[in-house]
């Protein structure tokens, strides 16, 4: 069982990465420029994030009524749909990032090997509040 687990997550991170490098959203350049909608908008990043979401709702959609995936491991989604300060803190954090370096980290990986500096500045924002986010929200 841990061998299919393995080979599926090796498999939806390799098809991730693809999607990046097809989409272009590994480029922060494009990425910046999508958000830029008065000037040089890139509008086809639109069509894969339209897809993105299509794909994702279908996919919850098979899976809601399941207790195990396909890979006959146990279906693990959130059991709440409550909207509360965790959730928005950090769609403000993320979104604000992405909007100012143009990487988030699924692209960020994928540019771990350009060494671009951009690539460090977004590490040295990342890996600090991977370890705060979890005191502010003590409980």
């Amino acid at each position: 069982m841990k061998m299919t687990l393995n080979i599926t997550a090796f498999l939806s991170g390799a098809i991730f990465g693809f999607g990046l490098l097809v989409s272009g959203f590994y480029n922060p350049n494009n990425v910046l420029s999508f958000f830029d909608i008065f000037g040089d908008w890139k509008v086809g990043l639109m069509i894969t994030f339209v897809l993105s979401i299509i794909i994702s709702a279908m996919a919850f959609q098979v899976i809601k009524n399941r207790s195990l995936s396909f890979a006959n491991n146990p279906v693990q989604l959130p059991d709440t749909k409550q909207l509360d300060l965790k959730l928005f803190a950090g769609a403000a954090l993320f979104g604000t990032g992405w909007g100012i370096a143009g990487i988030c980290p699924g692209p960020a990986l994928v540019l771990v090997g350009s060494l671009k500096i951009e690539v460090v500045y977004f590490f040295i924002g990342l890996i600090p509040g991977l370890f705060l986010i979890p005191i502010f929200f003590r409980k």
